[in-house]
């Protein structure tokens, strides 16, 4: 219904309703700065992220992982330190998405599976231990 009703309004109408919606009220706040939209963006733009870390207990070096990656070795953590094989902590803090961690590159060798809304301290405790070298990521 709504949407029929933005069709129907012609230019000038639209005009003078913009005018109202962008004219400043007393005593209302300013508009979001634009690195506060560009964070919000960025959010959408990365949706189910894994967390990566160098060190064990979420320390360290820090990656956000947005998608899969066959190959680990151009990735960096924020720190500069590699990510391929220094992968000691992940967290999945998703909703529906599951990531799938791998020692060899191309999703080969052993595997360890992080389901939604969950987090691992210490990968010494699983199948990849500190071997991981591609993610793959997964959505229901």
């Amino acid at each position: 219904m709504k949407q029929q009703m933005r069709l129907g309004l012609g230019a000038g109408a639209m005009a003078v309703a913009g005018a109202f919606l962008l004219a400043p009220t007393a005593g209302a706040s300013p508009a979001a700065p634009d690195h506060a939209r560009g964070a919000a963006t960025a959010a959408a733009a990365c949706p189910a992220p894994l967390h990566a870390y160098q060190y064990t207990n979420y320390t360290g070096g820090y990656k956000k992982f947005c998608k899969s990656d066959m190959k680990l070795s151009d990735n960096r953590f924020n720190n500069g330190g590699k990510v391929n094989d220094h992968i000691r902590s992940v967290k999945n803090l998703t909703r529906g998405c599951y990531w799938t961690l791998w020692t060899d590159y191309w999703n080969r060798g052993r595997k360890t599976q992080m389901d939604p809304w969950s987090w691992d301290a210490n990968l010494a405790n699983n199948r990849v231990g500190y071997k991981t070298s591609s993610l793959y990521k997964w959505c229901n």
